[in-house]
Order: C-alpha cells, then structure tokens, then sequence
C-alpha cells in the first residue's frame, strides 16, 4: 500500500496549538492531564538521549479531550518533544483533522495520542500511537475484570473503576509505563535516524 501524502507545511503547522494552549482549553478534563504531565517526567538518561536530537524539528500531536490515553500520554509525548533542542510541537484535534489523522491509522483504527516526528523539510522522521504495548496489555486485562464483568446496570462504576486501576498503573513507582512510553519512542527514533547501529 502506498504511504499517504501528509497533507502538512509550515503553515498547516501553525495553526496547531502549542502544548499549552492544547492544556488550557481543555476545561473539565484539564486537571487530569497536567497532573500527569507533573508526574510524567523524564529520567535525566532520557532527557539526555532527546536533547542529543537536533533533527528533528516538528513535532505534531493528534488528540481530543475526551481520549483517556491522551490525558495519560500526552504529558510524557509533551515532555520528549520540549527535550529535543529544535523541536516544536503542535496539537491537532483528531475529529477536526481528518485528513491528518487518517495518514497515521492503527490497524484501521484513529487512535490517539499520535506523536509524528519531522525534520526541517517535513519528511516524517517516526511516529508512536496510543499507548506502549506493556500498557495496551494492562489495560485488555483490567477491562476484562472490570467493564466487560459488569452487568449493564453497572457499566458506570465499572467504567470509573476501570479508568481508576489504569491510572493506578500509569502511577506505579518509578512510572514503569511511561518509561515503556519513551523507549518505544526512543526505539523508533533510534531506528530512522541510524543511530541504534552506531551503539
């Protein structure tokens, strides 16, 4: 299948919103998301190995408010792309921006937070989607103990419930599911720009 043009620029890029103001409209839903972005702080080895990256130059951030794995997430994708020396970030809303988000589907699906790295000429350099793998196994277990268990005049503790074990997770000493977050990033990252063979 061919790779889909993406239909970015330079001025398609600034109409995004930089990380702050994506934070400070999000209304109801805020709270959460700066909370994690408080506790999802890189280890000074990471922050080392992203500000080691000057090629990359565009970051671009697909969300919406209501997404429980942005509000998880997107702090931690946030704070890899304010790493990177010349890197700018930029948030898109998934449903106004169709024609983004359609260029980086997983498995058919929009899921979001999707994180795209460009260079200076708008090649894409890689891009992460949704959430680490060590987190979409967690999260098919607790939903399986919790909403899938529910009678459907229970499903709105259950949700509640299920949102409270994942974040329980994302919480864990040491942050062990954001640290899977940035070595996937790391990983793709270390891959396009040829740096894993150089180790």
């Amino acid at each position: 299948m061919a790779q889909l043009r993406i239909p970015l620029d330079a001025r398609r890029f600034a109409t995004g919103l930089t990380w702050k103001e994506y934070l400070a409209q999000m209304g109801d839903t805020r709270a959460r998301t700066e909370d994690n972005y408080h506790k999802a702080v890189l280890t000074e080895e990471e922050r080392q190995f992203f500000s080691g990256l000057g090629q990359v130059r565009h970051a671009l951030m697909l969300a919406e408010n209501w997404c429980g794995d942005v509000h998880r997430n997107s702090p931690v994708l946030a704070r890899i792309a304010e790493a990177m020396p010349n890197c700018e970030l930029r948030v898109f809303f998934r449903d106004q921006d169709l024609d983004l988000t359609d260029c980086f589907l997983n498995n058919g699906y929009r899921s979001i937070p999707i994180l795209v790295f460009f260079d200076r000429d708008w090649n894409e350099i890689g891009r992460w989607i949704e959430r680490a793998h060590a987190a979409t196994a967690k999260v098919v277990g607790i939903r399986a103990r919790t909403v899938d268990a529910a009678p459907p005049d229970k499903q709105d503790a259950a949700m509640a419930e299920y949102r409270k074990q994942i974040q329980a997770e994302y919480d864990a000493p040491g942050g062990p599911l954001w640290r899977d977050a940035v070595k996937e990033v790391r990983l793709v990252l270390e891959t396009r720009l040829g740096l894993a063979a150089k180790k």
